[in-house]
């Protein structure tokens, strides 16, 4: 199967994780080839080293509150009070004392300045159907969902060229979003391969659920197997406006999202869609 080239970032979301974790005050406590883990950067109660950077990929995980994403994603989780719009202003005035301070070279983008530096890609190398990785299939017997996710999810197989060459193979569970983006879980990792958006399951065209994560729609499923409503995952919090206008094409609309999801900014996001409309389902 021939590789698809995927370039995971944009512009905005090229300064390392390592540079601006240890411009914010934080020191990775252990080092594992390209994976850094950091004590309690996400602020929890928690010291333990949940948090976990892959220098390479230059993406993170954190693994008590089950975030993850790149740049971008982590400075929303990293400053929760502040918009989109400030945590964008406030990340390039990082970048730019970043790069003053190490005199590296910012080139002018429009009226924004960004950090001049490699950005990694992906090469999906092929997809399989989920049993054939053992480990694949431990995972998801860990979330239990092992027997719901056959013909509903695949075995993922990517990697990454690094800047000597030399290549890096991973593999995980995933599901494609509209976009043709790979959405992909692992035990140390979550997270999307090319281009972020949702994943819309077409069904009864009166009602609709709203899932935030693909897994939680498939444990909803695995006791709901004879109902048949369409089904939205919004895959990344960020889709939350652009799925409150889908919402408007259904009669009966639930939003289902796991405890372990439903944090005060979610539940906050989700409650300014449409009171009259959305059922929070438990």
């Amino acid at each position: 199967m021939k590789a698809t080239f995927l370039n995971t970032c944009s512009s905005s979301e090229q300064v390392p994780l390592g540079m601006l974790l240890d411009h914010l005050g934080h020191r990775p406590a252990k080092i594992k080839g390209d994976e850094h883990l950091y004590y309690n950067v996400l602020k929890s109660a928690d010291t333990r080293s949940t948090f976990v950077v892959n220098g390479h990929l230059n993406i993170w995980y954190d693994r008590l509150t089950k975030k993850s994403g790149n740049v971008i994603d982590f400075c929303v989780a990293y400053w929760p009070e502040l918009d989109r719009v400030q945590v964008s202003e406030k990340l390039d005035q990082i970048v730019q004392l970043i790069a003053n301070s190490q005199k590296i070279h910012v080139p002018l983008t429009g009226r924004r300045k960004r950090l001049g530096i490699k950005v990694p890609f992906y090469h999906i190398a092929e997809t399989r159907p989920v049993g054939c990785n053992t480990e694949i299939t431990s995972y998801l017997q860990s979330q239990e969902i092992w027997e719901i996710s056959i013909g509903h999810l695949k075995e993922v197989y990517y990697y990454v060229i690094d800047e000597k060459g030399k290549r890096k193979d991973f593999f995980a569970a995933g599901w494609q979003n509209e976009n043709s983006g790979w959405e992909v879980r692992g035990r140390n990792f979550s997270g999307c391969l090319g281009k972020k958006g949702m994943t819309f399951i077409p069904g009864n065209m009166d009602s609709l659920i709203l899932f935030e994560d693909y897994l939680e729609y498939l444990r909803w499923k695995r006791t709901n197997i004879p109902s048949s409503p369409s089904i939205l995952v919004i895959n990344s919090p960020e889709f939350l406006d652009a799925a409150k206008k889908r919402l408007t094409k259904f009669r009966d609309v639930a939003v289902f999202f796991g405890k372990q999801y439903l944090d005060d900014e979610t539940l906050s996001a989700i409650q300014k869609l449409d009171p009259q409309k959305i059922v929070l389902v438990p």
